[in-house]
């Protein structure tokens, strides 16, 4: 039996939970909790089931999963193995689009949906925070019980703080447990580890799955351009430095982020949002810098 992969990789991620939605209900329904006697979700469909040749390989390509409830309620679900500068903004952006696109033109709002982030992180986003679950929604600071609106809300699971809270373990912790360990699991600890079948099925999926030469292909693909991307990042964040220095502007953080954005843009061979994440600048300050710089 080959060495299973891990379901950390976006690409095995998406294989497994795309393909089988009873596993994809079960995951939604038990990491948002939902209660089984009323809301829960009984059905979804996949809207992105397709993982095209060219996102293998592609750089800051999104490989989540996107699927509808029975009431109309939008998913984005997502693993992160490597931490972004611009997450925050560049999820917020992608949830805002996502509300945004469930309307025709003429359409009236009260036809929007809600839509619901899902991210799984392998890393602390928060660190100083002694918790792995935030759910972030619109709430009045002086009245947290006061909503505007629940339409658009993000849950994060800090996958390394799992391991800190496992002493009484439910659906949801399981679930967390298992994308940590999956690939490390043989079926005596399946057995030992994790009560819920639906778990067994993806663990049975992963097996099958990482029994496909093919798949093991693209899952190293895959991870190769990943490693690729973050280091792309990195040399493109020195070469900016680099060439600031030389032109003698050291005027703190926001002009270095400025200067590594300027000369990035005099390069030409990056996009402005593979700029604004080298930078960490909005992608709205690179076009305008952009626009100067024209």
């Amino acid at each position: 039996m080959p060495k299973l992969l891990s379901l950390k990789n976006d690409f095995v991620f998406k294989k497994i939970f795309s393909q089988d939605t009873e596993i994809l209900i079960d995951l939604i329904n038990s990491v948002l909790r939902l209660p089984e006697e009323s809301g829960i979700i009984i059905s979804v469909t996949v809207k992105n089931p397709e993982i095209l040749p060219d996102e293998i390989e592609k750089k800051f390509i999104i490989l989540d999963v996107r699927a509808v409830d029975q009431e109309g309620k939008e998913y984005d679900i997502e693993i992160q193995v490597r931490q972004y500068e611009n997450y925050p903004k560049r999820t917020l952006y992608y949830l805002c689009r996502m509300y945004g696109d469930q309307l025709n033109k003429g359409e009236n709002y009260a036809a929007l949906c809600p839509v619901i982030g899902i991210h799984f992180l392998d890393y602390e986003q928060f660190p100083d925070n002694p918790d792995f679950h935030y759910h972030f929604f619109l709430r009045d600071t002086r009245y947290p019980n006061l909503s505007l609106t629940d339409d658009i809300s993000l849950h994060i699971f800090e996958l390394p703080g799992i391991e800190r809270s496992m002493k009484h373990r439910d659906k949801m912790q399981e679930w967390l447990y298992f994308f940590n360990h999956a690939h490390e699991e043989g079926e005596s600890t399946m057995e030992a580890n994790y009560s819920n079948p639906m778990i067994k099925k993806a663990y049975d999926a992963l097996q099958f799955l990482s029994a496909d030469e093919k798949a093991r292909d693209l899952a190293e693909r895959r991870e190769k351009a990943l490693k690729d991307e973050a280091m792309f990042l990195e040399e493109a964040r020195n070469l900016g430095r680099k060439e600031g220095r030389k032109e003698g502007k050291k005027e703190g953080r926001k002009e270095n982020q400025k200067e590594t954005a300027i000369n990035l843009l005099k390069m030409k061979l990056l996009t402005v949002e593979q700029i604004a994440q080298a930078s960490g600048m909005d992608i709205t300050e690179i076009e305008k810098l952009k626009s100067e710089l024209n």
